[in-house]
């Protein structure tokens, strides 16, 4: 129960990082944003198993990862107010 806990702390903390950091496109990555990428997956890793290295508390953690997930986007489909808060405005790239 410990690493669902994490993972739905973790998840959220995750959510908000990338709304505050924006959308970007694979292609327009910095070589540095890339090492933050990794980086950032090892520090969630450690931080939703600990010392946890069996197949059930990885399963535990993707499963509540994916369940909150689903559980996101369903909200921003079922409740257009939050769709632009979860999801963002769109930026018109070529009008006409």
């Amino acid at each position: 129960m410990d690493i669902v806990l994490r993972a739905v702390v973790v998840f959220v903390f995750l959510v908000v990082l990338t709304r505050i950091i924006g959308r970007r496109e694979l292609s327009s990555l910095q070589p540095l944003d890339l090492i933050l990428l990794n980086i950032l997956g090892d520090a969630v890793q450690q931080g939703l198993t600990q010392d946890d290295y069996s197949r059930t508390g990885a399963f535990l953690a993707i499963g509540t990862i994916a369940i909150l997930q689903v559980f996101v986007s369903w909200l921003g489909y079922r409740f257009k107010p939050l769709r632009a808060v979860l999801d963002g405005e769109p930026i018109v790239v070529l009008q006409d």
